[in-house]
């Protein structure tokens, strides 16, 4: 209101004008309030209601009445008699003031009456004098839903649950207790138009009267940029009109711009100023801004075309183009629309006129002073300081809502209420509802977002992309607290909008003593997640100072994790399990977009273990760290690096390189700049300043004797990535100063500067491979020479392919030949057989040449031409590699992974996750350990239902046919291709017993995780670790379970009874027994054969012939065919136990007979 005030009472028009704006306004404001007046009141007559304080509130400068109590509708009419409205609370500050000052009075308390209500249409707020309803202060539970509560009052005491100083709404005349109006001082609210500069305008198609030789055109304008031609007016054809030329006015007096009249000052900026032009065809003409002459027109230059030009379009559309047009150019031209804000609009002269105050604040219309009614196309309603005219809606958290509508034009206001330390907030809107799909081409949307403020198109924090019709999601990190307001417009008709917000407070963090501290560059290694526990890590990095980037990492061991971090609360961290990893960009990042403040999160969803969060231009704090896994990860290391914040970020704190020596690491992002110098002595044959190791996007330039910035340099590099590098023979003797900058970050790069050996190109004319992302410099070559180079992507192709040349000294051109694709093959071909253009070409000035190719295959064809010799240029080629379309050999098979200890087997794994799982460390796992209060799960599995779950129970559950399948081959990095050979499989010692083969459908001897799933759902589990040898009897009955050929020990001997010797008697006994029995044999054949050696002498001469008759036939036997002889001695013969009495006549030859 204050803002209106001033401009009204500022603007340079005649009194009549103001004076008329001022009646019809106050009429306005009559009919807003007259509809009450009807209302019987109990309280005070009108003209018994009394004034009794006064006070001027700073923030504003109004004055402010508080009336002794009546009715609302009371109140309102005094409040006008006083020339007033009841009073409109713009925010918090002055709610909190007029509770202060007119609510609390010593020991008495008020309950105050203000403008708003909602008596014209149920939940349609309004303030009395016409404001826009946006700050707001309901109490709890409010507004209410009464029928009759139309009306809204500030408590002065407590109303149940509703505190003192905050809004509930009552009936017009309450009978409980009385309520005091206040009323503030000023002027009703002034309305303007703002045109978005794009295609917003207002056609007037009446009948305009003949201005004769003489013509005024004025208005009050705001403007956000001043650049280009922006019309106020124009009348007609290329006819009379007011514009804006970079500032400056012009007024429109034929057909060509360049010719017609400017003024010699120009606006400024985000500022309502008041322009006009008087024109006078006898007289001449004079431009004014702000009641100030801004310059003179000749004669000759004022002239007041009919806009009958007759231009193209109105020629060939037989349309009669003599429309009145502001906001843009006129019929001639669908061109130079306005951008900015517009009021007071008035054309005429001492004889008529027509004025365009754009009273009426709402609709698709409006309407002059003469009732000349123009039709508004586009256009928004809005405040003198900006702020949209609309209806503001709350979006509480979680809440759907329906049923919004809004005419072509109009703009829907929206606000969310963000607490502080909110995780993530997300938006939804939809509508489908068109009449014809093929409005779908035609339809556009505007639609802004803004903290604390109501945006517009030239200032807002964010603009919200809608897809397929009205469709919108989207999502936000970590909101700055506060209030978000969202407009949203079109050039049709909104139907059946349906918004949803939501948002949630990030949860509290563990303890500090609950986690693992990460310090710089200090590694903790051995970090495990168990599949499917839904456990996380928990990290933390405590900064003290200022870091350019803060990077934590994570690499090493088999599985799958993700990492997360954010400032000051634990991150957000979405369940992406059911997601494959491919799924997410190569980068790995998944930042929302935060809106409000700089980067304080960051996630990473690479596949596998190799996971990096970044955090640039880190502020001190605590920075919580989860390392999250849905599969599964172990043996992983984690590690937080610092980058500190640089000190030579301007250029008198440049530091010094020194030849040689590398300086780093060095971190920075978009906006950080950093320099360096090094001093070059005379013979110095080539200079080096090269960028290595870290990521990102960096850029060099180079300057001698002076600082570069990013338009001011000697040298410069372009090449993709932060591996910049720069090089040139003979530099000039001197202080070279270097500048390190990026549009986007780079990470932890090193700067070395060097003096080399000249280096010298040589071409032989022959291509030169260019290769993805390596750079090829210090190339030369004379004036008209050609440099030939190309790339093979053989079996593959190249998306977003951009080849670069720069550097050094000269003018060059670049061009790029393709091959044509052939799709006959295909059958969704394209239509003809090229697809898209074969040949590029980049020929700007100098050496910073660029082609960019969306799609490529085969080989690229590439020329570097000298339109003037050119010394030390660059040139590289990056692209995003692909497999190249349609039909082709399949791949062939990677190397299988290694089988070792790192695949654990089915019950092998059930232990490891045992431990974790059995928090307590009693042996076994109660429901409340693990299961979450999941009864039928926890039962499923407690086989004994003894209310505790072991370990043959887990391997029971885990180890079934299906499990063990996915158990096993999850722990196997198959490096995307996500297959296995036959024979790969079948090297696995599995616990089930598998039939690859039946498992491999398509017969290509290997197995896929499609088979892997199809067979999974019908095997049949053969390991049963409660019967683990498989001989049908129990482990706790079976007394060998591990042997199937056995099960009972009757004897209890330790042999089966299948092996036993007599299965009743212990084989122990047996055994004794058969020891004592042999004892005795033993000593019974010792004493006989004794006795035999006393027998008669017949039996030993038959044994002395016996002898004879051997050693003949040994000497008949041939001397060749002698057996070997025999090297070792036989075993002496076990004769028993020993014989104490030994014969008198027994020799020891006795012994071998």
């Amino acid at each position: 209101m204050g803002n209106s005030s001033v401009r009204l009472n500022n603007k340079f028009l005649c009194q009549i004008i103001v004076n008329r704006k001022a009646i019809l306004l106050t009429a306005l404001m009559l009919l807003v309030s007259a509809s009450p007046f009807v209302t019987t009141s109990s309280a005070n007559e009108v003209q018994d209601i009394e004034v009794l304080d006064t006070a001027v509130y700073p923030g504003n400068n109004h004055t402010y009445h508080l009336l002794s109590a009546s009715s609302w509708s009371d109140a309102a009419s005094v409040a006008r008699s006083l020339g007033g409205f009841l009073v409109t609370i713009d925010d918090a500050e002055e709610d909190q003031w007029i509770f202060d000052t007119f609510a609390v009075d010593n020991d008495t308390t008020r309950h105050l009456w203000i403008g708003l209500s909602d008596y014209q249409d149920e939940g349609d707020y309004r303030w009395h004098d016409g404001t826009p309803f946006t700050y707001r202060n309901w109490g709890d539970g409010q507004p209410g839903s009464g029928d009759d509560e139309d009306y809204v009052h500030i408590t002065g005491t407590n109303m149940g649950s509703i505190e003192p100083a905050s809004w509930n709404d009552l009936e017009d005349d309450p009978q409980y207790f009385p309520v005091y109006g206040v009323v503030e001082i000023g002027d009703g609210a002034d309305y303007a138009l703002r045109f978005d500069g794009d295609d917003d305008h207002i056609i007037i198609d009446e009948d305009f009267p003949d201005w004769g030789n003489t013509l005024e055109i004025e208005a009050w304008v705001n403007v956000a940029d001043t650049d280009g031609i922006q019309f106020v007016t124009m009348f007609g054809d290329y006819g009379w009109g007011l514009y804006l030329n970079d500032g400056y006015l012009a007024y429109s007096n034929e057909y060509s711009l360049s010719r017609n009249p400017t003024s010699n000052v120009s606006i400024q900026e985000n500022i309502w100023t008041h322009i006009k032009v008087v024109v006078n065809t006898e007289t001449g003409g004079e431009f004014f801004i702000d009641n100030s002459s801004a310059g003179l027109i000749d004669v000759n230059d004022s002239q007041i075309p009919s806009g009958d030009f007759g231009s193209n379009d109105c020629f060939q559309s037989g349309e009669e183009c003599d429309e009145l047009f502001i906001g843009r150019m006129g019929a001639g031209c669908d061109c130079n629309y306005f951008r900015g804000m517009m009021d007071d609009v008035r054309i005429g002269n001492s004889l008529n006129e027509s004025l365009w105050m754009f009273t009426e604040g709402e609709g698709e219309s409006t309407e002059d002073s003469q009732g000349l009614i123009g039709i508004i196309h586009g256009a928004a309603w809005v405040m003198p300081d900006g702020t949209i005219i609309a209806q503001a809606f709350e979006l509480e958290n979680g809440e759907y809502y329906d049923g919004f509508n809004a005419n072509a034009g109009d703009t829907l206001l929206f606000f969310m209420e963000i607490p502080e330390n909110t995780q993530f907030a997300s938006l939804n809107m939809y509508s489908w509802d068109f009449e014809f799909e093929e409005e779908y081409e035609e339809i556009e949307y505007e639609i802004y977002l803004a903290k604390d403020r109501i945006p517009s198109a030239w200032d807002h924090d964010y603009e919200v992309e809608t897809y397929y019709g009205l469709y919108v999601y989207e999502y936000f990190e970590w909101p700055e607290e506060g209030t978000y307001w969202i407009t949203i417009s079109s050039n049709y008709d909104i139907e059946e909008l349906e918004v949803n917000a939501y948002w949630e407070e990030a949860p509290e963090p563990p303890e500090l003593d609950e986690m693992t501290e990460l310090n710089d560059g200090i590694a903790v290694t051995g970090q495990r997640i168990t599949r499917e526990s839904g456990k996380s890590l928990y990290f933390y990095v405590e900064l003290e100072d200022e870091l350019a980037e803060l990077r934590v990492k994570t690499w090493g061991g088999p599985g799958d994790c993700e990492l997360h971090i954010a400032l000051d609360a634990l991150p957000y961290t979405d369940d992406w399990g059911w997601i494959e990893d491919g799924w997410f960009e190569e980068s790995g990042g998944s930042n929302g977009r935060q809106i409000g403040g700089q980067q304080t999160s960051d996630h990473s969803y690479n596949s596998g273990n190799d996971e990096t969060v970044q955090i640039f231009d880190a502020q001190p704090g605590i920075y919580y760290i989860m390392m999250t896994s849905y599969t599964g990860c172990r043996d992983v290391t984690i590690q937080a690096d610092f980058t500190y914040a640089p000190n030579n970020v301007d250029p008198e704190s440049a530091i010094e390189l020194t030849d040689g020596i590398s300086y780093g690491p060095l971190s920075g992002f978009e906006g950080l700049d950093q320099f360096f110098y090094i001093d070059v002595p005379v013979g110095t044959e080539r200079l080096e300043v090269d960028l290595n190791n870290g990521d990102g996007e960096a850029k060099l330039m180079m300057r001698l004797d002076q600082y570069p910035t990013w338009s001011t340099y000697d040298k410069h590099s372009n090449a993709p990535g932060a591996g910049d590098k720069l090089g040139f023979n003979d530099p000039t003797p001197g202080r070279w100063y270097i500048l390190i900058g990026s549009e986007e970050y780079y990470s932890r790069i090193d700067i070395t500067a060097s003096f080399e050996d000249r280096y010298v190109w040589t071409y032989d004319g022959e291509p030169i491979q260019l290769f993805n992302e390596e750079e090829i410099g210090g190339m030369s070559a004379p004036e008209d020479e050609e440099l030939y180079f190309f790339i093979d992507l053989e079996d593959s192709a190249a998306m977003d392919l951009t080849i670069k040349t720069w550097g050094g000294e000269g003018d060059l051109g670049l061009s790029a030949e393709t091959e044509e694709i052939e799709w006959d093959d295909f059958e969704e071909r394209p239509m003809g057989r090229q697809f898209g253009e074969s040949q590029f070409e980049s020929d700007w000035s100098g050496a910073d040449e660029e082609i960019y190719i969306f799609f490529a295959s085969g080989r690229i064809d590439i020329t570097i031409y000298a339109n003037t010799e050119i010394e030390d240029i660059s040139i590289v080629a990056k692209w995003d590699e692909i497999d190249e379309p349609g039909p082709g050999p399949g791949p062939e098979p990677g190397p299988e992974p290694p089988i070792g200890d790192d695949i654990l087997s089915c019950d092998e794994y059930v232990k490891v996750i045992f431990e974790e799982l059995d928090l307590n460390g009693d042996g076994d796992i109660s429901s409340d350990e693990s299961f979450d209060g999941d009864d039928n799960e926890f039962d499923e599995i407690d086989i004994n239902k003894d209310g505790v779950i072991d370990k043959t129970e887990a391997i029971v559950a885990i180890c079934t046919c299906e499990n063990e399948l996915y158990v096993t081959l999850e722990q196997i990095n198959t490096d995307d291709r996500g297959e296995f050979s036959i024979e790969f499989l079948s090297s696995i010692a599995w616990k089930n017993e598998y039939d690859f083969f039946e498992m491999d459908s398509n017969n290509n001897m290997r197995v896929d995780y499609d088979e892997v799933e199809e067979y999974g759902e019908n095997c049949v589990t053969t390991y049963d670790p409660l019967d683990r040898d498989g001989d049908g009897t129990p482990n706790d009955k079976d007394a060998f379970p591990d042997d199937p050929s056995e099960d009972k020990d009757t004897d209890g001997d330790g042999v089966g009874d299948n092996a036993d010797i007599i299965a009743s008697v212990d084989n122990d006994v047996i055994w004794v027994s058969a020891s004592i029995l042999g004892l005795v044999l033993a000593t019974f054949l010792g004493i006989m054969f004794v006795r035999s050696r006393r027998g008669p002498e017949y039996a030993w001469e038959e044994y002395q012939k016996d002898r004879m008759s051997e050693s003949m036939l040994a000497g008949m036997v041939n001397s060749g065919d002698m057996p070997p002889s025999q090297e070792s001695v036989p075993p002496a013969l076990d004769l028993g136990p020993p014989v104490e009495n030994v014969p008198e006549d027994m020799t020891v030859s006795d012994l071998y007979d």
